[in-house]
């Protein structure tokens, strides 16, 4: 009946013999409601949309749209961002969770809604483990996957190499898997979203649907994919992703560094490449070419912000879909400072939250120590001052009960943080990431980082992401008065702590992306992938500094956070300056996500199929060039040696 209402024909069945399902050029079911979805959201609760909404309803039981979500490898963010993407598609849309899971960070495989597919390869076993510990504890002596401190040292690279075949050796098995067999030849698939960080061959099995897909990872906008779609990243003076340099400006030495990084990135493409090729023919699946199948994706989008990306160049392809995060601040204060009737200090009022007059802490000698697995502290009393309030605008026009009640939840929740201690006490909240856990902290590399927060005027509270039994080398470190071992913290309701002074963190992206929203300063200690990049951009714009491992190891960290303290009112004025462009923007970027993947339902098989875009890859030129370059260059010296 509705075929025959709007003249649509069903689309081809999947052809076994080419491993495509050909183009459906008609208006499809599917795309009928996603339309009407969209027009049904703008029209409200007027009496036409109404109608809509009933006209949706009739569709949804008729035609589902048909959504393949292909996740990371068991990174709980990436697979929080995936989730986040299907909750967020029409109601009564059929979802496949399509994933291998090869590593545990902690949290386990992400709970799905129960009307989704999960088709699912197990692949976490004791290898799995060792990968993990071994680039734990490298992240803590180097960066990942390379080191520009210490180029000589290939551990980092070795061990993104050892993952990468890890990766290679699963995803031919999970080819052969009858499941995925079953759905590559029964789905009517309408959109893919693939997490594609290091997943070339869960990519080539993703382009077998024959299905517009969607380029997305928890990840910023990497130079190695954006070349898939003809954009130019030159690498003379466009730093590469997971690099530490700066988009403003490299020197001579950095830009080689940066070359020779770039080539790698070229060689490790190639020779994915050339392997997906050979595994899909062992496993008699069409063939798939990585990076022609690479230029055929019609979005590539990022978890960054537009705002702070690293300077390069971009087309309408990318996209950034950050402003999807629904977070508000004022969300998690769970205390308000009070003004001090007409007092004032530098024409702002002060208030009754003070701050830390004392220089530096003793280290723990005579103050009682309280410890659990789980957390460990001592406390001593310190001296405080009233000081101007930093963000008024966040404390304003709040719900004081609500906030009370925030207040006691944390309070309960946390004891081992003295939540209402905080209210006196300025302090810093140090964090590393899910990945990069206390636990694999080399001795003497703890030492140094305690050393040096024992010396801050300011409490310091350290989420270790590990449990206190587990860090081996606390029995060789007296803990400061000063510091306190977590676990874990309520890090947005610390955001929101007017004694908050600074973070120290790892500058992941959604730690970026939460630290600027909250516009709060802070020191970056960079450890692997993208969040050299991250920190970078940020230090470039006067919200953060950068610290390496290999200058912790050189002590160099508490001069930089000296220096950081004593320039602290500047940095926390840049980061609210910062904070207030990301507000407005995300006004008016909220719906990007969910715009651009509606539209690539609807568009992108017809862009593709009709070559509206450029969709096949030119960069073969400029890799044919190099490889030319190289093998010349190669061969004169093997003759200048003979």
């Amino acid at each position: 009946m509705i075929n025959a209402l709007f003249l649509v024909k069903p689309c081809p069945p999947y052809d076994s013999c080419t491993g495509r399902r050909p183009t459906c050029r008609a208006l499809s079911e599917s795309h009928l409601l996603l339309f009407c979805w969209a027009v049904s959201n703008c029209l409200g609760s007027s009496t036409e949309g109404m109608i809509l909404i009933l006209f949706l309803d009739v569709l949804r039981t008729a035609t589902p749209l048909e959504v393949a979500l292909f996740p990371l490898t068991g990174c709980y963010s990436h697979d929080v961002m995936m989730k986040d993407v299907g909750l967020g598609m029409p109601p009564g849309t059929n979802i496949t969770w399509i994933q291998m899971f090869l590593y545990d960070f902690g949290f386990g495989e992400i709970d799905l809604p129960s009307n989704w597919t999960r088709i699912r390869l197990w692949g976490y076993d004791e290898d799995s483990e060792d990968v993990m510990n071994t680039a734990g504890r490298l992240m803590w002596e180097l960066n990942l996957p390379a080191d520009f401190d210490q180029p000589w040292d290939l551990r980092g690279s070795h061990s993104v190499s050892r993952m990468i075949r890890r990766h290679q050796c699963f995803c031919e098995t999970f080819s052969e898997d009858h499941r995925l067999r079953q759905y590559l030849m029964s789905q009517k698939t309408d959109l893919i979203v693939l997490d594609h960080l290091l997943q070339e061959c869960m990519g080539g099995l993703a382009s077998l649907l024959n299905a517009p897909i969607v380029q997305y990872s928890n990840w910023p906008i990497a130079d190695g994919y954006v070349t898939s779609m003809n954009i130019p990243a030159n690498p003379s003076s466009t730093p590469k992703t997971a690099t530490p340099y700066s988009s403003l400006g490299m020197s001579f030495f950095q830009r080689v560094a940066n070359v020779l990084f770039h080539w790698n990135i070229i060689i490790a493409r190639f020779l994915q490449r050339i392997w997906l090729l050979e595994t899909f023919q062992r496993s008699n699946l069409p063939e798939v070419d990585l990076i022609a199948s690479e230029a055929q994706r019609i979005i590539y989008a990022g978890r960054s912000e537009f705002l702070f990306e690293v300077i390069r160049p971009i087309n309408n392809r990318v996209k950034h879909f950050a402003s999807n995060i629904q977070l508000r601040p004022s969300d998690f204060v769970t205390v308000i400072p009070e003004s001090c009737g007409s007092e004032t200090r530098d024409g702002c009022l002060c208030n009754r939250i003070s701050c830390v007059l004392s220089a530096e802490h003793k280290l723990n000698t005579s103050s009682q120590l309280h410890s659990t697995s789980d957390y460990l502290y001592s406390h001593d009393f310190i001296r405080h001052v009233p000081e101007p309030v930093k963000r008024e605008s966040l404390y304003k026009n709040l719900d004081r009960k609500l906030v009370k009640k925030r207040f006691d939840t944390v309070s309960m929740a946390f004891p081992q943080l003295h939540w209402p201690s905080l209210t006196n006490e300025k302090f810093i909240l140090a964090t590393f990431g899910s990945l990069a856990k206390a636990e694999y902290i080399p001795l003497d590399i703890a030492r140094k980082i305690i050393s040096a927060f024992s010396r801050s005027p300011y409490k310091v509270i350290w989420q270790t992401n590990s449990p206190l039994d587990s860090l081996g080398w606390i029995r060789n470190v007296t803990i400061p008065q000063n510091v306190v071992l977590t676990r874990w913290a309520p890090v947005k309701e610390m955001l929101a702590h007017p004694n908050l002074q600074y973070l120290i963190c790892h500058g992941g992206i959604n730690t970026i992306n939460e630290v600027l929203l909250f516009g709060v300063p802070f020191i970056g200690v960079y450890l692997q992938g993208d969040q050299g990049s991250n920190v970078r951009r940020l230090a470039d714009l006067g919200a953060a500094v950068m610290v390496s491992v290999h200058q912790i190891s050189q002590e160099e960290l508490l001069p930089i956070m000296r220096k950081f303290e004593r320039n602290l009112e500047s940095y926390w004025k840049r980061a609210a300056q910062l904070s207030s462009m990301l507000e407005h923007y995300r006004e008016l970027h909220v719906g990007d996500q969910a715009f651009w993947i509606s539209w690539t339902t609807r568009h992108g098989k017809s862009l593709r199929d009709r070559n509206l875009f450029r969709m096949n890859y030119i960069g073969d030129t400029e890799n044919v060039f190099w490889f030319t370059v190289a093998a010349v260059l190669s061969t004169l010296f093997l003759v200048v040696c003979n």
